[in-house]
């Protein structure tokens, strides 16, 4: 009967251990890494910020957007992990992001548009992981389609792909 208590208070307990702030490192990545998180931030990984390599991104919750983009024809699933959850893994704080491409290609985005739980960092196209040559490996996505109001010049610039790093500032 003590194990049947315990197994309860553990079923009861584990919602806030989950929602309580992190007291445990996060892992640096074993592989090559695919993003990295600086600035304004409290947890990092490396001595330059919060890294992530695929099998990291791949741990955790992915969405699925499905979404036509300018670049794209027609509407595609796209899946990823939302930018949120990165942020708040990172334990953000600012009101900038500044998104930079493996082209050096830079652009801020706000930092309000992360409360948006649909605007995901997206590792896959239509199931699959995406090559740098289609876009990949990360591109940052708005569900321009579901959301029409964020369908325009304004978004577009900020739907980065070949995403490689996210200061903030």
């Amino acid at each position: 009967m003590a194990g049947l208590h315990r197994s309860i208070a553990l079923c009861l307990c584990l919602p806030l251990w989950l929602a309580a702030p992190r007291a445990w490192a996060i892992d640096p990545p074993q592989g090559p890494v695919l993003l990295l998180v600086t600035g304004a931030i409290s947890e990092k990984n490396t001595e330059s910020g919060l890294a992530f390599d695929q099998v990291m991104l791949d741990r955790l919750p992915h969405r699925v957007v499905r979404t036509g983009t300018p670049w794209t024809p027609g509407p595609a699933d796209f899946s990823g992990v939302s930018l949120k959850a990165v942020l708040d893994l990172a334990g953000a704080k600012g009101t900038t992001i500044s998104a930079i491409a493996l082209n050096d290609y830079a652009v801020d985005i706000p930092m309000a548009d992360a409360a948006n739980d649909n605007v995901i960092i997206a590792d896959r196209k239509n199931g699959s992981l995406m090559p740098i040559r289609d876009k990949g490996p990360l591109w940052i996505i708005y569900p321009i389609s579901n959301q029409p109001e964020l369908d325009g010049e304004a978004t577009y610039s900020k739907m980065i792909w070949q995403l490689r790093q996210l200061t903030i500032k």
